[in-house]
């Protein structure tokens, strides 16, 4: 388990600092270089990074030395992180003053390269992760900085009908738009926003779909947010004519009128 630090007072760090690179096999590893240029921090201060993916809890930590002396990671193993959307976070610890302060933070940093198993980059707002999820075909799960559309890794072929079939698109999306976006919505964010956290992103990409392209209501007026998601979903189903596809792809054709 890993030990929870005390955040008081932290200050961010930039992505750029980091740049990773993960490579195929069992288990993946990666490799880091961590660069804090004209950054100044505690030369005594730890550096740890923190490795998770979209459909696991599960956090790997691996220490990087101090901020003095960086003892760069590499090709440390990803053991037991299987999803295919992997991201890092980097903190800097206060080992002296107060031991365990955190004192600079860089989240969800993504790799730059990677292998045929791993998703470099930023893959849209709405990234797809194969997940053990039962009896479940799809649910989505929110995290700090993304939201993934999970699908059943039980399921052969799912995770790329879920994308483009017109089926499956039909019947999946607009639902994921009204969850996600009343959700958005609920977090207070707002689309102007210098922050590229999902909730800003969502609520950014709904103002660009509205006919009007208003900005979504305040969380505490509920009813205005429902009509405000209502219209955005449907200007989203008009925009890619899902009734349509979904009639042209045959698949209610079995299921006429009685």
């Amino acid at each position: 388990m890993i030990k929870r630090v005390n955040s008081l007072g932290r200050k961010r760090v930039s992505r750029d600092c980091v740049a990773i690179a993960v490579d195929d096999g069992d288990p993946r590893s990666f490799t880091a270089n961590i660069d804090f240029g004209e950054h100044v921090w505690d030369p005594n201060a730890s550096v740890v990074m923190e490795a998770t993916c979209a459909g696991s809890s599960l956090v790997r930590r691996y220490s990087c030395g101090t901020v003095g002396q960086l003892k760069q990671p590499k090709q440390l193993p990803l053991s037991d992180l299987h999803g295919h959307n992997v991201f890092f976070s980097l903190k800097i610890i206060d080992r002296s003053e107060h031991i365990g302060r955190l004192l600079g933070v860089a989240e969800n940093i993504k790799p730059l390269t990677t292998g045929k198993q791993t998703v470099s980059g930023r893959k849209g707002i709405l990234p797809v992760e194969r997940a053990p999820l039962g009896q479940e075909l799809w649910k989505l799960e929110f995290r700090d900085h993304d939201v993934y559309l999970l699908v059943n890794e039980n399921v052969p072929g799912l995770s790329e009908s879920i994308r483009s079939d017109p089926v499956f698109f039909s019947l999946i999306y607009p639902q994921v738009m009204r969850q996600v976006l009343t959700r958005a919505i609920n977090e207070g964010a707002e689309p102007d926003e210098n922050d590229d956290r999902w909730p800003v992103l969502w609520l950014a990409f709904g103002r660009k779909l509205h006919p009007d392209h208003e900005d979504p209501p305040p969380p505490d007026d509920t009813e205005a947010a429902e009509e405000w998601t209502e219209i955005v979903v449907q200007s989203f189903c008009d925009l890619h004519e899902l009734r349509s596809k979904f009639v042209s792809s045959g698949y209610a054709s079995g299921y006429g009128d009685e």
